[in-house]
């Protein structure tokens, strides 16, 4: 039973990871607002941080939540709520709209975040496959980052109308619906059902306490900040100042997941091997991409963005498949996963805001230079935590 468990949510998961990150609209989300719906870059900004605060409010108690009353309710609540984000943006017209969506979305992240991991590694732990759970995040990752190669392309072509990119968003919504259907079909793999208290105390404990897992999180933040960044906040912009027209936004980013895809399908391969070398690679390689882009002006140049996209494939699965050995245990393992997130999303929402002020009023290589600088501090900050004693399994 519980080996056909682990099969059953592992095919699902898959159908739910690429139908619910399929996020057609992703290379248009600033141009929409602020080249189409007629939104400041300083609102842009102000979007991304509400965004951000919600899923700060809400990251940990909805881990609670997915801890105590089930991980598979929580991602089918999430995927409906993406769902309604997607349909909300469509609609918007004003600013205000366009905060109840971001709240939306903010949910539905919060919702996802954490207990997909959770359940993923609980329902291959439940047949004794736990050592499978960064292949199946892999095959999980590259799965997504294959459907929108696949689809961004079409994207451009079809949902594009007279520079107006809203199809993408009501066809979004439609595929986050069948996640829903795929969350829905999943069993919730067995584990010790906590109190809320005990749930939320013990992963408190467990982040201040076991070795590494602290070290991790750090570190975590300062990958993500570049990740984020370089995605959300200054693709656009660059973009923009290679000349690259808005119809071909989706061709490049097709391009990028492609290699994300490849990085993520190849990744538990080159993790046989050791952790470190990921550790140190992505935070260089995105500083390295950060600085050719903001002095390299050619349209080819962005290409330059293949180099996030491969670090975005193998982000998740070297900081989740350490992060679930050092949790010591499984009734609350999503909500230490949501502690990660939270402390990624605290520290980024500030650093968004402060990436739309600076594109507007002091151009996109200022802007560049001072989000790589800023999502620099976490590293710097790393020597001053305590490392893993002897038996300490985080590398960091």
């Amino acid at each position: 039973m519980s080996a056909s468990l682990a099969s059953r949510n592992l095919r699902l998961f898959v159908a739910f990871r690429a139908t619910t990150r399929a996020l057609l609209f992703a290379p248009y989300i600033q141009f929409f607002i602020v080249e189409t719906r007629g939104l400041t870059d300083a609102q842009y900004g102000a979007l991304q941080g509400i965004y951000y605060l919600v899923v700060v409010l809400t990251e940990v108690p909805s881990g609670v939540v997915a801890d105590r009353f089930g991980r598979r309710a929580s991602l089918l609540a999430g995927a409906l709520a993406a769902a309604a984000g997607c349909f909300l943006f469509a609609l918007s017209e004003t600013f205000a709209l366009f905060v109840v969506a971001e709240v939306a979305f903010g949910l539905s992240t919060a919702l996802v975040s954490g207990a997909d991991s959770a359940l993923l590694y609980d329902s291959l732990a439940a047949g004794g496959r736990q050592h499978e759970y960064a292949r199946a995040e892999g095959a999980a990752q590259s799965s997504w980052l294959l459907l929108t190669a696949i689809g961004l392309p079409l994207a451009d072509r079809y949902l594009v109308v007279d520079r107006d990119p809203v199809l993408a968003y009501w066809v979004t919504g439609g595929i986050m619906l069948l996640g829903a259907g795929a969350a829905f079909a999943m069993r919730e793999p067995p584990r010790r059902r906590a109190t809320m208290r005990e749930i939320t105390v013990g992963a408190l404990s467990d982040a201040a306490r076991v070795p590494g897992i602290a070290r991790v999180i750090l570190y975590s933040i300062g990958v993500f900040a570049l990740l984020r960044a370089s995605v959300v906040m200054l693709f656009h912009p660059a973009l923009e100042a290679q000349g690259v027209a808005v119809d071909d936004y989706g061709k490049v980013l097709a391009v990028v997941n492609v290699a994300g895809a490849l990085a993520a399908w190849r990744a538990h391969r080159w993790l046989d091997r050791g952790e470190r070398g990921f550790l140190v690679a992505m935070p260089v390689s995105m500083l390295g991409m950060f600085l050719l882009l903001a002095t390299v002006r050619a349209p080819g140049a962005s290409f330059l963005f293949c180099v996030q996209g491969a670090v975005f494939g193998v982000y998740p699965l070297v900081i989740r498949s350490i992060l679930n050995r050092l949790v010591p245990s499984a009734d609350r393992r999503a909500t230490v996963l949501s502690l990660e997130s939270l402390a990624c999303r605290i520290a980024f929402a500030p650093l968004a805001l402060f990436t739309g002020w600076a594109t507007g009023a002091l151009g996109f290589a200022a802007a560049m230079a001072g989000t790589a600088l800023l999502a620099c501090v976490p590293f710097a900050l790393l020597p001053l935590l305590p490392r893993p004693g002897a038996g300490g399994r985080a590398p960091v």
